[in-house]
């Protein structure tokens, strides 16, 4: 297996769309309905850059050829250019459907973790629905440290929904511990995450 930085001229972004859909199916599902319709998005973002699903912040799992395996997306601490990144939105999709990517990084920024400046944190870790099991996953955290480590960050962090019982315990079998937690409850319907980090 090879870890390496996307590049949008080999690598394809409609096969990343697809596998960064694997990491939130429910969220992608009531925003678009279905797989095709959240990955034909997704991609025209992976594939535009300058956003928060830019093939820029991504690296992918490949055989050494160009068949992808699992994607990771990151970000280092501190405040991107939102600006820049309505731009590209409204650039690539229409107007609803900008609207709704809006929406999710709303909703994003209410759940996920909080972040200092020198923090590396996994956006998105992701593997296609035929390679699972095959330690990928473990792979891209693996390789995603020593990415965090070479850009001098103090700690790498993720979120994990806390009904995802396999995936706590994935994390803390790789040394994540929790370091928070966030719950949202509306009409009857919660939802909570556990903040995690892995320090250096």
């Amino acid at each position: 297996m090879q870890f390496q930085k996307m590049d949008r001229h080999r690598h394809d972004s409609g096969k990343v769309a697809a596998i960064i859909y694997e990491a939130d199916v429910d969220t992608f599902n009531f925003f678009f309905g279905n797989k095709p319709k959240a990955s034909e998005k997704i991609a025209k973002l992976v594939a535009a850059g300058d956003n928060d699903l830019g093939y820029q912040q991504t690296y992918v799992v490949t055989n050494g050829e160009n068949e992808i395996f699992g994607v990771m997306v990151y970000s280092t601490g501190g405040k991107g250019d939102k600006i820049r990144q309505l731009k590209v939105l409204f650039k690539n999709l229409n107007v609803i459907d900008s609207f709704k990517f809006i929406m999710i990084e709303i909703l994003d920024n209410i759940f996920l973790s909080d972040l200092d400046v020198d923090d590396f944190y996994f956006a998105i870790i992701a593997v296609d629905e035929d390679s699972r099991g095959k330690g990928i996953g473990s792979f891209i955290i693996e390789e995603g440290i020593k990415l965090a480590r070479e850009k001098g960050c103090k700690r790498a962090v993720l979120d994990v929904d806390m009904e995802n019982e396999g995936a706590l315990r994935f994390y803390k079998r790789l040394r994540f511990k929790k370091f928070n937690k966030k719950i949202i409850s509306l009409f009857g319907w919660e939802k909570g995450v556990y903040n995690m980090e892995y320090l250096f």
